[in-house]
């Protein structure tokens, strides 16, 4: 027996639930909406209660999101939907990015970082991640993002697949090495020694 097909109006209504919680993201505003430590499931949790309802409910609302999302499997990681957002932040077109796994995109610097933070999860120690980290764009420039991650799993509690949310950080850390190179060198500038009037002796 198939499960009902939620209707319109309550697709419209699960949109209304997310859409604050999306605006929030953008903006960094998280402890406003539910605290930092639920705003992943409570996002995800929708994404998931659409896809079980329906496709359509699905991509409707993973591709709503004004941050990037993914969608991949598990134990590969390999990406099976990304939304429109994920490829603007990371350069790809959804084609290729279809093609590559969730650490294919990580930069070598943070990449032991990711891997540690994804076995926790994967060994079922915990079912949700959140770090930021450098990932290379298909042009080889560098975007910093923060990754609020989350594990599906099945009924047998085995990961299944997982979902991730991408904010793009890149100005705020170019913003904060201006600021840390500016201090840098205020402080390594030699103090200025003031002239001293010197009595001449008869």
């Amino acid at each position: 027996m198939s499960k009902r097909r939620p209707t319109y109006r309550e697709l419209e209504e699960r949109l209304a639930v997310a859409e604050p919680i999306v605006e929030a993201l953008k903006h960094h505003e998280v402890d406003a909406v539910v605290g930092e430590g639920k705003i992943t499931f409570l996002l995800l949790r929708k994404v998931e209660e659409a896809l079980v309802s329906s496709e359509a409910g699905f991509r409707t609302m993973f591709d709503l999101s004004g941050v990037g999302l993914v969608q991949a499997d598990t134990p590969a990681l390999r990406f099976t939907r990304v939304n429109r957002k994920f490829c603007e932040i990371i350069g790809y077109s959804g084609e290729e990015l279809l093609a590559k796994t969730y650490l294919d995109l990580t930069s070598p610097l943070d990449r032991h970082q990711d891997m540690k933070a994804l076995a926790l999860v994967l060994r079922g120690k915990t079912d949700s991640w959140s770090l930021e980290k450098r990932c290379l764009r298909k042009d080889g420039s560098v975007v910093w993002v923060e990754v609020n991650g989350a594990v599906l799993r099945d009924e047998d509690g085995r990961a299944v697949r997982i979902m991730a949310m991408f904010i793009d950080l890149t100005a705020r850390k170019q913003a904060e090495q201006l600021l840390h190179d500016k201090s840098s060198t205020e402080q390594g500038r030699p103090m200025r020694r003031k002239k001293t009037a010197v009595k001449k002796t008869r």
